[in-house]
């Protein structure tokens, strides 16, 4: 079964190939650029329609990951983010019709909820698939106009669409990486678990799932968290502020980072069997054992993103 993953040169491609490869199937890279990959790879731009429909003649399913991010809104202009998020994904989308390509992994975001994630008067918020989308900037807009593209070819074409509302994981320094996954973060390689669960199931005609790691206490427990947040912690991973304090950070500042939020996983845990086994319990763990750099690559990684 052949693969094709546009946009491969970033940190879905990094992680999916092998992981695709791993399982048997055979991964198909597509990039604006060169990358050197053990893969066959084709050079491609999705805004190009005819380097889309080169790239997926012969596929079997499409992972669609080209796209601009959130962090680009500062570098790029709002005509860059609709030629290749949206026309882009338009462009995957008319080609694989044409090649009887019958699913796709579409990479959508968090961002799509936007002004939805209000707070309760606790300060806090808590985000399932049954919110409704009101992207708050132009990337969020974008990926939920490429969600209503999705949806438009299953009920037209019954091209099945699974749409991954992922949450952040480009590599960053081992503590922000560890705290993040509290707040809406998750591990490429539970990323790489989702995706490959969605190829995998055949039930789904169109459908969107919130990809992140697994909160470590429940809603009823968040208003403790947020009165006394390092205490919280603390409490129920012991040393946690010594250990973070050893590697000059502070966890009281960064257990504030990326507001309140709870994010729900239940829906892809009962319908795609997602489990997260990179979670805040093992990071915790390996910090503690000093096995961070054998359990997380980027573990020494200087800077935000790559």
């Amino acid at each position: 079964m052949k693969v094709l993953i546009t946009g491969a040169g970033g940190n879905l491609g990094r992680v999916l190939g092998p992981a695709l490869e791993e399982k048997g199937y055979e991964p198909v890279l597509m990039d604006y650029r060169d990358i050197e990959t053990p893969y066959l790879f084709i050079r491609g731009d999705v805004t190009n329609k005819a380097d889309v429909l080169k790239a997926v003649q012969g596929s079997d399913a499409i992972v669609h990951a080209a796209a601009l991010h959130g962090i680009h809104l500062s570098k790029y202009s709002r005509d860059d983010f609709w030629k290749l998020n949206v026309q882009g994904t338009y462009n995957v989308y008319d080609a694989a019709l044409e090649c009887g390509v019958g699913k796709i992994l579409l990479c959508s975001t968090m961002g799509v909820y936007g002004k939805s994630i209000q707070g309760s008067q606790d300060g806090f918020a808590a985000v399932t698939e049954q919110l409704p989308l009101k992207p708050k900037d132009f990337y969020g807009m974008s990926k939920t106009l490429c969600e209503e593209i999705g949806q438009y070819y299953n009920r037209s074409n019954r091209i099945s669409t699974i749409a991954y509302r992922l949450g952040m994981f480009v590599p960053e320094d081992y503590i922000r990486y560890g705290f993040r996954l509290l707040k809406g973060g998750v591990d490429d390689r539970d990323v790489a678990q989702a995706f490959l669960l969605g190829l995998e199931n055949d039930s789904i005609d169109f459908d969107a799932f919130n990809i992140m790691a697994e909160v470590p206490f429940s809603k009823e427990e968040l208003n403790c968290f947020r009165k006394e947040p390092a205490s919280f912690m603390e409490e129920r991973y012991p040393g946690l502020s010594e250990l973070i304090a050893r590697r000059g950070q502070k966890a009281e500042e960064l257990l504030q980072m990326w507001g309140y939020t709870h994010w729900s996983i239940e829906k892809a845990k009962e319908r795609l069997g997602y489990k997260p086994t990179y979670n805040f319990k093992e990071f915790y763990t390996a910090l503690r054992e000093g096995h961070e750099e054998s359990y997380y690559p980027y573990a020494n990684l200087p800077w935000w993103g790559m």
